[in-house]
């Protein structure tokens, strides 16, 4: 069939017009499942707002805020006890908030676990609640909420919410990249969990530390993620670097090679000048106060926790540490500790300990530190003696930083937020060659 001209264009005109009204999608914002508990055999809890307990099988149950509630591991089962009495036997319970404003208040959640600041708290948490029974017959705690609403969560946990705000914004921007990526990558994901809620992938401690200025650093940066070449990548971030931060290939070389975002330099604006992998200039910069905003000799402004990070010492007697490596390996006393290599920011990739039975080397970063336990702030350490050279008798390790060192100092963010740096110059500075964008 032969069309005539002017029914072409209106064909053309009545396409247009079709095409200029349609709508780009946005991506949605994702929802996350944080797993809370894994450690509990009972976890007790009460409820604010309204709450539905739903069984595998459907059956269902309103939770009120007059009733103590108990979650408990049975064999494969979870018992589900209101006031002591029991309710549910089930493979799975699902917990259904009937408001946005209802919480579950859950006692004793552990944290810190493995860690010196090992504890109990008890917390409040939004979100949809999944229970069941892990494979050490215990309890798995999950939650899923969006992931704005658990960034609120995660940021005064992770630096803390009377941070400055340009801070507080960038540790936003980190903490949603690295959640990002742990959605597509799944690297911290479990049996229907994405990630957890402790230090081994972001700290997540529901309502317990929210603010009004986490709150409004989270809505100021909804959706900005850290990209490099037009994608995210994993926004690494540590308490204190001790003045320098670590190439991500001597911390997991198992996770990537050498990336510009993830190289360690100097936590200063200023040309610093130091080979920190030579462990005669890593002495003599632990015994230096450096210019690095993350020193609080020079910036006393910081907030009092991180005034024990920046340098640290912890003294062991021969058999104190001879015990702790004996957890490792039984070498005998122990003799001395030596670095195989160091990072560039004097972090060790391998140590050496020598002892009357033989030796063992270990490797990387964490792994040197979890010798000891609790681990040690960081591998970034020299080690003195006392008592005979050849059979010290006391050992005393000088150190720099708390954490891995890798991407972004939390406290070098909140020294240069005090100087009044903005949260993308923070951001440029812990990611070389890293760009932001929007997410959603």
């Amino acid at each position: 069939m032969r069309i005539a001209p002017f029914s072409i264009l209106l064909l053309c005109l009545s396409l247009a017009g079709c095409l200029s009204k349609r709508t780009v999608e946005v991506p949605e914002e994702p929802m996350i499942r944080v797993l809370i508990i894994e450690t509990l055999e009972t976890a007790k809890f009460t409820t604010s707002g309204g709450w539905t307990a739903i069984s595998a099988s459907g059956g269902r149950t309103a939770l009120s805020g007059e009733n103590s509630y108990a979650w408990r591991a049975d064999g494969d089962t979870v018992v589900l006890e209101v006031n002591g009495r029991q309710v549910y036997r089930t493979v799975r319970l699902n917990l259904e908030p009937t408001s946005a404003s209802s919480l579950l208040n859950i006692e004793g959640v552990p944290y810190g676990v493995g860690w010196w600041w090992e504890s109990l708290q008890d917390r409040s948490y939004p979100g949809k609640f999944h229970v069941r029974v892990n494979q050490e017959g215990l309890l798995d705690v999950i939650v899923t909420l969006p992931v704005e609403e658990y960034l609120l969560g995660v940021v005064p946990q992770e630096i803390g919410p009377d941070s400055p705000m340009e801070a507080l914004k960038a540790q936003a921007v980190a903490a949603r990249t690295e959640t990002i990526v742990a959605l597509r990558t799944r690297k911290y994901a479990g049996p229907g969990y994405d990630i957890c809620a402790d230090v081994a992938c972001q700290a997540y401690s529901g309502t317990a530390r929210y603010s009004d200025a986490t709150a409004e650093a989270v809505a100021a940066t909804r959706g900005i993620v850290l990209v490099h070449n037009g994608e995210p990548f994993s926004a690494y971030y540590a308490s204190n670097c001790g003045g320098h931060s670590e190439n991500i290939e001597n911390v997991w070389p198992e996770r990537s090679g050498p990336r510009p975002y993830w190289t360690g330099i100097p936590d200063s604006d200023e040309t610093i000048d130091v080979n920190l992998s030579d462990s005669r200039e890593l002495r003599s910069w632990l015994d230096a106060n450096p210019d690095v905003c993350c020193n609080p000799e020079i910036y006393p402004e910081l907030p009092e926790w991180t005034k024990q990070n920046f340098r640290w010492v912890r003294e062991f007697t021969a058999e104190e540490l001879t015990a702790e490596v004996a957890r490792k390996r039984d070498i005998g006393r122990v003799l001395a500790i030596e670095p195989v290599s160091r990072g560039v920011s004097g972090r060790m990739i391998q140590a050496r300990f020598v002892g009357e039975n033989g030796s063992f080397t270990v490797g990387p970063e964490l792994a040197i530190r979890q010798v000891w336990s609790p681990p040690l702030r960081s591998a970034a350490f020299v080690v003195d003696t006392e008592g005979p050279a050849d059979r010290p008798e006391r050992f005393i390790i000088r150190g720099a930083g708390w954490g891995h060192g890798v991407g972004m100092c939390q406290t070098g963010a909140i020294g240069r937020a005090l100087r009044g740096q903005d949260y993308t110059t923070i951001l440029a500075h812990y990611y070389q060659e890293s760009g932001l964008a929007t997410e959603y």
